[in-house]
Parts: C-alpha cells; sequence; structure tokens
C-alpha cells in the first residue's frame, strides 16, 4: 500500500488532529502529531468548508472536513461541499447528501482512487480502519482514562418523586425519653413479674408505617431500656438532615420495671429493688419513623447502623419493601405444593407433637421463636 494512502487513513480514522491541541492529555497529543505532524489540518479558518456537531454529538470521529480538504489538496478539484446540520455531519454531491464521517472517508477515497487499486488492497485499508478504532474504543480509553467520549442517544430516567404533600413538623429530631416513668407524689413506684409474653408473638398494632416512607422494625422480641434509645436518638438526630427530614418514635419511654438485688445478697427475703425501666418489643414492632422530601438511600445508612446495634434482630426498611414482601409471603404460600406445612402437622397432632411443643408454637406455628 503507497504511503498516499497510509496517510489518508491514518489521518481519517484517527482522532481530528485539529481536535486534538485542545485535548488535555498532552501525552496522546504529542504522540499522534509526531506519527505525521505534516497532515495536521485545521478547518477552523476555511471559509469553504464547515462542520458542525451539538454538544451531545462530539465523539471521537473523523473529520470530515479535514477529510475533504485533504483529497482537494492531492486532486486540485472542488467538486463537493459539507453541509451544516444540527447532529450529524453530511456531504452534499451533485445535490445527494451523504451522512456519517467513516462513509464521507470510504466515498472520497475510492473516487479519488486512494482506497486501493484492487479488492486486496481495499480489504487492507478497511482492516486497518477498523483496527483503529477498536484501538481508540478500547486501548486508548484504558491508557488515557481522562479522555472523555461522548455519544448521542436515547435516555431514560426515573422522574423525581413528588414531595409536594410532605409537610416536615415543627420540632423533626427525636425527642428525650425519660429513663424513669413519672408516678404521683403519693403513689410508691409498683414493682412487676417479667411477663415475657410482652415480648413474645407479632405485633398486631403497631405494624405499620404511619408516614409511609421508612423506620426501623423488629425481627423478634425483646427490651429496650433507655440507654438504647439514648442511642438511637443521638445517631438519628446527628446523621439527618432535618431540614429535609424527620423522625418520630413509635414505642414508648421504658415503663416495665426490672428489679435485681444487691450483689451477695442471700435468697429470701422478697423481690429486690427496681434497678431499671425496659420498653418490651414484639416482633414486627416498628421501633422508629424517618421521613421527609428524602429517598431511602439517603436514610439507609444511618437506619441501618442503629439496627445493627440493638439488642435484638431489626431492619431498616421502607414502607415499599415491606408491601413487596408481605405479597411475596401470599405468593410462596399460594405456590407451595407441600402439604405437610408447620400448620397442617401442629393442627392434626402428626407424631404426637402436641405432647413436646410448647404451647406457643400451637399458637404460631414455630414462628416468632
Amino acid at each position: 500500500m503507497n504511503t498516499l494512502l497510509t496517510r489518508f487513513f491514518l489521518t481519517a480514522t484517527t482522532l481530528p488532529l485539529h481536535y486534538l491541541e485542545h485535548t488535555p492529555d498532552k501525552k496522546l497529543c504529542s504522540l499522534l502529531l509526531e506519527m505525521d505532524p505534516e497532515w495536521k489540518v485545521d478547518c477552523s479558518d476555511d471559509e469553504n468548508y464547515g462542520l458542525s456537531y451539538s454538544s451531545m454529538c462530539q465523539q471521537w470521529v473523523p473529520s470530515p472536513a479535514a477529510v475533504v480538504q485533504l483529497f482537494e489538496s492531492y486532486t486540485g478539484e472542488k467538486d463537493c461541499r459539507l453541509l451544516n446540520l444540527d447532529w450529524v455531519p453530511v456531504l452534499e454531491v451533485d445535490g445527494e447528501p451523504l451522512a456519517q464521517s467513516n462513509t464521507i472517508a470510504r466515498y472520497l477515497a475510492r473516487q479519488h482512487g486512494l482506497a486501493g487499486q484492487n479488492d486486496w488492497e481495499q480489504s487492507q485499508a478497511d482492516m486497518y480502519v477498523d483496527c483503529i478504532h477498536d484501538l481508540i474504543g478500547g486501548f486508548l480509553r484504558q491508557w488515557c482514562p481522562r479522555m472523555l467520549i461522548q455519544a448521542a442517544g436515547m435516555k431514560n430516567y426515573t422522574p423525581p418523586l413528588d414531595y409536594s404533600g410532605i409537610q416536615l413538623p415543627e420540632k423533626p429530631k427525636l425527642p428525650y425519653m425519660d429513663k424513669v416513668p413519672t408516678y404521683a407524689s403519693n403513689l410508691k413506684p409498683p414493682k412487676m413479674a417479667k411477663r415475657l409474653t410482652l415480648m413474645r408473638g407479632p405485633e398486631l398494632i403497631h405494624n405499620e408505617f404511619i408516614h409511609k416512607q421508612y423506620g426501623i422494625v423488629a425481627l423478634c422480641g425483646g427490651r429496650l431500656n433507655s440507654g438504647h434509645m439514648e442511642m438511637i436518638r443521638m445517631t438519628i438526630n446527628r446523621k439527618m438532615d432535618a431540614n429535609k427530614m424527620f423522625a418520630v418514635w413509635r414505642i414508648d419511654p421504658p415503663w416495665q420495671p426490672l428489679t435485681r438485688k444487691g450483689q451477695g445478697k442471700r435468697m429470701g427475703g422478697g423481690k429486690g429493688a427496681i434497678d431499671h425501666y425496659v420498653t418490651p418489643i414484639k416482633a414486627g414492632r416498628v421501633i422508629v419513623e424517618v421521613g421527609g422530601k428524602c429517598e431511602f438511600v439517603q436514610v439507609f445508612s444511618f437506619l441501618n447502623e442503629v439496627a445493627q446495634i440493638l439488642p435484638f434482630k431489626a431492619k431498616a426498611t421502607s414502607y415499599d419493601l415491606m408491601e413487596a414482601e408481605k405479597i411475596e409471603k401470599k405468593e410462596l404460600a399460594a405456590s407451595n405444593i407441600n402439604p405437610y406445612t408447620p400448620e397442617y402437622v401442629i393442627k392434626n397432632n402428626m407424631g404426637g407433637c402436641h405432647d413436646w411443643i410448647s404451647p406457643y408454637d400451637k399458637e404460631w406455628f414455630f414462628k416468632y421463636v
């Protein structure tokens, strides 16, 4: 292949050399200019040709104006001109438009005898064109990560959520909760048994989000004391944006007394003194709720941090996720082909299970343990 053909395809398939002068990567600019500096073409001052791209379509493509000027410098003919459209370069020849940069380059090469003398040389030219484009699209992109390749195309973006119906309260942060419940001055604080039933089973009332946004939900039963509540309050209040978010408690302050005898004291002598107060929690109970003009990804980090520190299993979730879980449970129950479910086994006393299972398992079928 002759030198002219090689130089043409080097110019027509690499980056436009007049554009390289504005490239931030000086290494790449100097490397390509050293390949063949005499073929640097600047069409910005040429009044005979014009080429314009929109900001969306500035690609690393051959410059048709540079290709046309290159051919005319060899042939001395001016039988074609470039049209300026809003989104693509078009070459007009005898009143007929021809679009796409590579197509324009190949057409001009064939017209002026620069595309090879036979089929083999034309195939070699096409091979070099495709190889150089692969290098630009792959190797150069990895070698020069600062090169920005922009391409036009349809992009689908999710529309922003509508927060017009959300009103932030006057005090968006979590309030402080008292460690000890307030009693009348003439009333002695009562003592109470353990009452483990307050932690067993599912939560039947406070198991939905009031504001239908985000929060922390307990996955099993447990107790929260004043230290846990203060940790929740401090973490959420410090990390949430009070200008866009708000948080509300969904649990009561500590109210159940737990007693403890002094260290080294012998058994007997009645119930010990009240040590501290707790709030019993059942599975499915909403502990704290966060809402406002925000998305779940904005609150998940600090809600999940709180959920991992609680003394029982809990998770940070949203209203949509909870609804999806309910639908999934119904679908799993409907698609289950095994008739021997825990409920069926317990209700029919299979294997005499009533003699050894817990009375709570007879009610909840091995759930909430």
